[in-house]
């Protein structure tokens, strides 16, 4: 059994490493003279090599492991159909906020819970949310949906009806489908088929925002600011309310970059900078943490002057400057390292959206 149970830890950590982006909850039991490999994995690859490997263990092995997403009725994909979805670490109100996705945000459904849903978001990050946060799809209808006239939300904005009721509050970033422009309103439809009105100048044409995609720095800067005093949450990621790295993924996202969820796995991407203030750029990403273990704990993003613009009980500029005002010695105490993503080719830790097979159709 030991050999067994090595087997398994060196293919999860081969194919699974990190559990906030797959899943490898599997157990391997003796049963009869029988050896059972059961739970559940994302990762075929993962499912090949373990079976690989205990049929060169054991003469018979019983096969119960489930590979994720879980057919059923509908297509695997779902729209985020509310302004703001929760994502929780357990199917249930009570466990801990892990993250949340925005109105119009593409997931894929990995299996269903009774009122909850285990999701995928195209950070490749994974909990639950309640199905009513979201629109289920079958595979011609998220097809459509990529290829559809779509709108993205520049401004927080309310979408109302004819009678000028409230039908969905909407925030930056969210995307919608374009019903009709009618002189300076726009008509929009949300996945789950509510349709209102909003402001023109609250909207962008999606594709006219695509083709705009650049990492430009005084961008990032500019909507990073506009993001001041926002109070800081757990898990969030919107510009209701954000964490250290949902603040830093939400700049990034309304310049047209995915990237990933938590400030522990954003500092593997990019470009590493030597902890020198003069070497830093607008729009670098600076991680501080624990140096002893080198463990991240928080990511803020490089605004200039020797000055940086992060979350922390609120949206806030902080300096590394010891002369400045807002000087942080904690922060100073506490740097890790930084991180270049402007400049550098698409990678798994930072993806354009306009190559996102999730967002559009790509030819």
């Amino acid at each position: 059994m030991h050999e067994v149970a090595m087997e398994l830890e060196q293919v999860k950590q081969k194919y699974v490493p990190d559990t906030r982006v797959a899943v490898f909850d599997v157990e391997v039991l003796f049963r009869n003279g029988d050896l059972i490999i059961k739970g559940e994995t994302t990762s075929n690859d993962a499912k090949a090599d373990l079976l690989n490997h205990l049929n060169k263990i054991h003469k018979t092995v019983i096969d119960s492991l489930v590979v994720l997403p879980v057919s059923n009725e509908f297509g695997c994909y779902a729209l985020v159909t509310i302004s703001v979805a929760n994502l929780r670490e357990f199917p249930r109100h009570s466990s801990q906020l892990v993250s949340q996705i925005i109105l119009g945000t593409p997931v894929k459904v990995l299996k269903t819970d009774g009122d909850w849903s285990l999701v995928q978001c195209p950070d490749k990050y994974i909990g639950w949310t309640n199905n009513s946060s979201l629109t289920n799809l079958s595979d011609e209808e998220f097809q459509n949906w990529k290829g559809s006239k779509r709108v993205i939300i520049l401004n927080d904005a309310w979408l109302r009806d004819e009678q000028g009721m409230v039908v969905c509050d909407m925030v930056k970033g969210s995307i919608v489908e374009l019903i009709e422009k009618d002189n300076s309103e726009c008509k929009l439809a949300l996945p789950d088929g509510r349709q209102g009105k909003v402001s023109e100048d609250s909207i962008l044409d999606f594709e006219t925002w695509l083709n705009k995609i650049d990492l430009n720095p005084k961008a990032l800067v500019e909507d990073a600011k506009n993001l001041l005093g926002l109070p800081y949450l757990w898990g969030g990621t919107s510009s209701k309310a954000l964490d250290c790295s949902g603040f830093v993924k939400t700049i990034y996202f309304l310049n047209g970059y995915v990237l990933m969820r938590d400030a522990s796995q954003q500092i593997h991407y990019g470009e590493g900078i030597d902890l020198d203030l003069d070497k830093l750029k607008q729009g670098d990403l600076l991680f501080f943490g624990n140096k002893e273990a080198n463990k991240v704990t928080h990511v803020g993003m490089y605004i200039g002057n020797h000055e940086f613009i992060h979350a922390s009980g609120f949206v806030m500029i902080n300096s590394l400057d010891s002369t400045r005002v807002n000087f942080s010695k904690d922060r100073l105490l506490s740097w890790l390292g930084a991180q270049r993503y402007v400049g550098q080719e698409e990678s798994e830790g930072m993806v354009s959206v306009a190559s996102h097979p999730w967002y559009v159709l790509l030819k």
